[in-house]
């Protein structure tokens, strides 16, 4: 059954994007309903286990010596957002209600006519919308506590981590052949709003700029996985040289390195301006962290070396592809027309404005639509339902104490995974866990300008690189 589990698995990562990011409702219901059987099927694997008295493997141990587990204060963090999610949809009395967020209060007083209040009202300004919202956080979490179960074995791993790369390439690919043939279409669909823009199946280009930008690092993590073989000794003949370019398994690798040139000019041809920012962003940082590994106690300096000189050649050959192929397009995405038309900084201001009056109880996850209208001061025609800020969105919806353990979990995740991969000398989890990281790393920065982690696809893609990483830096060193 566990193999089932993570055929399952694999096929869902497959299927979330390609139904426009998953944003149809059918294609929400497919991916929870998908993801409720697997957590029954483990849930059934572990009773037969345990009812055979069989031993539960385990993940949680480095190099075989020292047990390891997920700190309890990530738990935590992840347990005040639900209690809090849950707490806004308990109907309390309105003495209570005026207590805890007044301008909640006074909205259910105005609409009391229309939805017959009875002395009871919840934080939540739609009840409905926060329970559709709460069961997606869940699902996402369970999918990703699964990933965290079955993709096991470094042939897993493996596996999985093609899977999700070839996801990539197709969009990518597909994307680019929408643009440069001036069809802009998504399965025969003429896709309006973003004309214009390399977008794959992604109703919007920053939504497919932000699911390369997490696969993209994967990619070249995979790469530097692989990049022992680029090694050549010393002293070799000339025939000897000759004959290791010619090496099968060099062959391998340097196709591999086409992979992250495809995804790094889709994200170049997305035209987003956060992508192309954050494109540059990845490759510093994952250069200075390279350069900080190299420093660490037992560390291979050679080999580090050599891993930042494969990523600076990757970005070189994407940059002079971009050049060559004509790069004009998506320099205008920066010129200052461009620029003065955008709106977000105002919503960021009206955003904050709503988040100090609903500070301690949140107006709800999946309210924001509703909530945000109030502090707009000229009403504008365009429906604003996100605040092109994930931070900010969920401090409104959550509340302080709901938002921030949601964002303390990601980045206290994102700590502790990097304190794991530092203690790592295996190349192979090395390179796997330092593309999960810069990948995470990537949708972080682009959140502060977008609301990826909105879109059902690019959420589970996020989490399941917490997942990965976190199996991949765990993994025991046994036979496959």
């Amino acid at each position: 059954m566990s193999t089932i589990i993570f055929f399952f698995l694999c096929a869902t990562m497959i299927f979330l994007p390609l139904p426009y990011g998953s944003v149809e409702e059918w294609s929400i219901f497919i991916f929870e309903a998908m993801t409720v059987i697997l957590f029954g099927m483990h849930l059934t694997v572990k009773f037969r286990n345990k009812k055979r008295s069989l031993p539960q493997t385990s993940l949680e141990v480095i190099n075989g010596k020292d047990s390891l587990r997920i700190p309890a204060i990530f738990k935590i963090f992840l347990g005040i957002f639900f209690l809090v999610t849950i707490f806004q949809l308990i109907p309390l009395p309105g003495s209570l209600v005026k207590n805890l967020s007044p301008q909640t209060y006074e909205i259910h007083m105005g609409l009391s006519d229309i939805r017959n209040i009875q002395g009871l009202m919840t934080l939540s300004f739609s009840p409905a919308l926060t329970i559709y919202e709460l069961l997606k956080y869940i699902c996402y979490f369970l999918f990703g506590f699964l990933v965290f179960q079955y993709v096991r074995t470094k042939t897993h791993i493996e596996t999985f981590v093609g899977v999700l790369l070839a996801s990539a390439l197709f969009q990518s690919f597909y994307g680019l052949i929408e643009y440069f043939g001036k069809t802009g279409r998504i399965f025969g669909f003429k896709n309006t709003w973003s004309q214009g823009f390399a977008f794959g199946t992604f109703i919007n280009n920053n939504h497919f700029a932000g699911f390369l930008e997490m696969l993209f690092p994967l990619s070249v993590g995979y790469l530097l996985a692989k990049a022992d073989f680029f090694s050549m000794k010393k002293g070799l003949s000339l025939r000897d040289k000759i004959l290791w370019f010619g090496h099968e398994r060099l062959q391998r690798t340097i196709i591999l390195g086409i992979i992250p040139v495809f995804l790094g000019l889709g994200i170049f041809y997305s035209r987003s301006r956060s992508g192309f920012l954050i494109f540059f962003a990845d490759i510093f940082l994952m250069i200075i962290v390279l350069s900080l590994a190299r420093r660490r106690k037992g560390g291979s300096a050679a080999k580090e070396k050599r891993y930042g000189t494969i990523v600076r050649t990757v970005s070189l050959v994407i940059l002079f592809s971009a050049v060559w192929i004509g790069i004009k397009p998506i320099l205008e995405r920066f010129s200052g027309d461009s620029l003065e038309r955008q709106v977000r900084p105002k919503i960021y201001r009206y955003t904050i404005d709503l988040i100090k009056d609903f500070s301690l109880s949140g107006t709800g996850p999946g309210t924001y639509v509703y909530a945000y209208p109030k502090y707009e001061p000229v009403h504008t025609p365009r429906l604003t339902d996100h605040a092109h800020d994930d931070y900010l969105e969920v401090l409104a919806e959550s509340g302080i104490i709901g938002g921030a353990s949601l964002i303390g979990l990601a980045f206290g995740g994102l700590g502790y995974l990097f304190v794991l991969w530092m203690k790592r000398k295996d190349y192979f989890v090395r390179g796997i866990v330092f593309g999960c990281m810069a990948g995470i790393v990537s949708l972080l920065l682009h959140s502060v300008s977008d609301f990826n982690l909105r879109l059902p696809a690019n959420a589970v893609y996020f989490v399941v690189l917490f997942a990965l990483g976190f199996t991949s830096v765990m993994k025991q060193r046994r036979p496959d």
